[in-house]
């Protein structure tokens, strides 16, 4: 399997926000309510940042995105998020226990949260993640360093 990244670009806002709609509009409106494509698309507009987006290829073709920011003690996986047809391959338990190995190689924990109704949880969990909060939609996530 060759996983490789390239930093985003205006250029990728199509695809990026294509497939998080894909990939979370069920998600949205099972927790609120589709509030309407102008809403959203504000609400995405919110949270995405481009500087810590990386394109994520799957042997030379995009296949998702990836936000990661990183600190002294902690690494966080912001964002991640792959087209369905790469989804259950081993794509995301690559990338993400290249990034525990990393942030552990450098003594830092990895974090990250997602919604509770997200079948993504069980990947976290098999690959060392471990529930250390919640909140009403969401729970939190992390791999001690």
């Amino acid at each position: 399997m060759h996983v490789s990244y390239r930093p985003a670009v205006a250029s990728d806002r199509a695809f990026i926000e294509s497939l998080y709609f894909e990939t979370q509009r069920w998600i949205i409106e099972r927790l609120f309510g589709w509030r309407g494509d102008d809403v959203e698309r504000q609400k995405f507009d919110a949270f995405y940042n481009e500087l810590s987006t990386r394109v994520i290829s799957l042997e030379g073709e995009d296949a998702g995105w990836i936000s990661v920011t990183s600190g002294d003690r902690d690494v966080v996986i912001e964002q991640i998020y792959l087209l369905p047809r790469v989804q259950n391959k081993g794509v995301g338990s690559h990338i993400i226990s290249n990034i525990i190995g990393e942030a552990r190689a450098a003594g830092r924990r990895v974090a990250l949260s997602t919604a509770k109704i997200n079948p993504a949880i069980r990947l976290y969990e098999r690959l060392g993640f471990r529930k250390y909060g919640e909140n009403e939609f969401k729970i939190f996530m992390e791999v001690a360093r």
